[in-house]
């Protein structure tokens, strides 16, 4: 059932569990993966081994990458070998980080709220690499995980705060699905009459 949390509909169980994954799959359209996560891998440019804590993502440069779940931007800038970069906290103790990109989306900026599948930037090469691709990135409690190993889990549930409202929601969409209701009685516009209101946009720390 739909139901607004964290400005924006979503959907979920009649329990309040989110019909959401936690994290995207991954946050763009690529056409391979050049580089896996590891310990021990030969850089292309520096012919040493060193560990290499990402994901390569080959895609054509200007491609575009979205945030992988709901969070606030830490780090934007230049990250070194890891060229123009882009690091996101999210709940849970995750966070991400989009490295070579070739720009960044409109609006973007540390402490900026996104949004799951928000666009964040844009595949590019810059750094120590040697063609266009997304080196992305994941942190749990500060240590690197590889991102495609991370179970799939549901994204947080209906919070506390919004707990006795989306249960009136519910129980009024269940009494109508039911016949329950008269018609006259019924909510012909739920999302503006009981759903709490979008938030206003947001910048600063969690």
């Amino acid at each position: 059932m739909p139901f607004r949390q964290g400005g924006k509909i979503q959907y979920w169980e009649a329990n309040g569990a989110s019909l959401r994954k936690q994290l995207l799959k991954a946050p763009l359209k690529y056409t391979r993966i050049s580089s896996r996560f590891t310990y021990a891998r030969k850089h292309p440019i520096y012919k040493v081994y060193r560990p290499h804590t990402g994901v390569d993502y080959a895609a054509p440069k200007g491609t575009p990458v979205h945030a992988v779940a709901d969070g606030v931007v830490t780090f934007k800038g230049w990250g070194g070998g890891g060229g123009n970069t882009l690091k996101i906290k999210h709940p849970g103790n995750l966070q991400t980080g989009y490295l070579h990109l070739s720009g960044y989306a409109k609006g973007i900026a540390v402490g900026t709220h996104v949004s799951q599948g928000q666009l964040i930037g844009y595949v590019g090469s810059t750094g120590a690499s040697t063609g266009p691709h997304l080196d992305y990135r994941i942190w749990k409690n500060g240590k690197p995980i590889d991102p495609l190993k991370v179970p799939q889990e549901p994204a947080e549930p209906i919070s506390k705060e919004n707990r006795a409202l989306f249960e009136f929601v519910r129980d009024r969409i269940m009494a109508e699905l039911n016949g329950e209701v008269k018609p006259e009685e019924r909510i012909t516009q739920l999302d503006s009459l009981v759903l709490p209101a979008a938030a206003p946009a947001r910048r600063g720390d969690e």
